[in-house]
């Protein structure tokens, strides 16, 4: 009687199989981990908390001049329109829109004034999640911030109260 090799039996096989697996599994998980690192964060703590305590005095300079405005964000066009405070000054405005997670959707937008004293501007495409709205003049001496879930019909009362 001739045995037949190893190789041709189910049982070797079969005893490989969970430990292959478990091996593919593994390699496959540290190069999505090591593929996919997370974008929130920061190497140098120090300078993002002055860059912090900064920002706050912007959000002061806005609540001291009694800022406050309607954005409306739309699919294609952005408007931002003061309803209170002193914004004589002011020539156009940059809007900052950034992703809670996903940094690839960020993006900035020169809101330009119009006839009608609304600051406008259009926009290609946006990606559809909650963003945080930064809006600042071009010389960057304020700021006012929102929460916003985009894209939105809803107009949103923008305030110098730092949420």
């Amino acid at each position: 009687m001739n045995p037949t090799p190893w190789y041709k039996n189910f049982w070797p096989w079969f005893l490989m199989f969970f430990p292959l697996a478990t091996i593919v599994a593994c390699v496959v998980l540290v190069i999505v981990a090591v593929g996919n690192g997370p974008d929130m964060v920061v190497d140098d703590y120090y300078k993002k908390g002055k860059a912090i305590n900064l920002e706050l005095t912007k959000f002061n300079k806005a609540k001291a001049l009694y800022l406050h405005g309607d954005l409306q964000v739309d699919s294609d066009y952005i408007k931002f329109v003061f309803t209170k405070g002193d914004h004589s000054k002011v020539k156009a405005l940059k809007a900052s829109f950034y992703h809670r997670t996903i940094k690839a959707h960020d993006f900035n937008v020169n809101l330009l004034p119009n006839a009608n004293s609304e600051f406008t501007a259009i926009l290609d495409e946006i990606q559809q999640g909650a963003y945080t709205v930064f809006i600042e003049p071009m010389d960057g001496s304020w700021k006012l911030k929102e929460n916003v879930q985009l894209p939105t019909q809803d107009i949103l009362k923008i305030s110098p109260e730092y949420k």
